[in-house]
């Protein structure tokens, strides 16, 4: 299997590999009906998520879901959670006032062991190990005294 890259021991598929799995929202957010993320199929239904989630907030990074297409020419539709990464995933919106400490505050993040990525220089996805607790405290408070940012935790089992 080519590798993309090597995240706590395991290894990643290629880009070529992954496919697109449909997440409907019941509750569209943000002004989407829907949302698609990158997997790597892990059997014939089982998918492993490959980006962070921005719309869906009942998965995190690298959970393995079920997901069947409806046809042979659509993307597989999710079903349920096979099994939880452990990650826990973060949704950072950077304000006004934290705009010119966007990479400090994303700094403080990647010291407690984050990894993200960005919809855009305001808004980011933080994924976060099992261990860390949500949201980080010494962060939160940094954070909310400054008001440089705001943020939701992915509701997850």
């Amino acid at each position: 299997m080519p590798v993309r890259e090597v995240f706590r021991g395991m290894q990643l598929a290629d880009d070529d590999e992954l496919v697109k799995v449909h997440f409907e929202l019941k509750e569209p957010d943000m002004g989407g009906s829907g949302e698609s993320l990158w997997a790597d199929p892990v059997g014939s239904n089982p998918y492993e998520l490959r980006n962070s989630p921005w719309h869906v907030r009942t998965v995190n990074w690298l959970d393995v879901v079920e997901a069947i297409p409806e046809a042979e020419d659509l993307w597989p539709e999710f079903i349920r959670v096979h099994k939880r990464s452990g990650l826990r995933t973060i949704h950072l919106f950077i304000s006004d006032a934290g705009q010119s400490s966007s990479q400090e505050i994303l700094d403080m993040c990647n010291q407690l062991g984050a990894t993200y990525e960005g919809l855009n220089d305001r808004v980011f996805a933080l994924d976060f190990a099992p261990e860390i607790a949500l949201p980080p405290p010494s962060n939160t408070a940094v954070m909310q005294e400054r008001e440089w940012a705001d943020w939701r935790i992915n509701e997850c089992d």
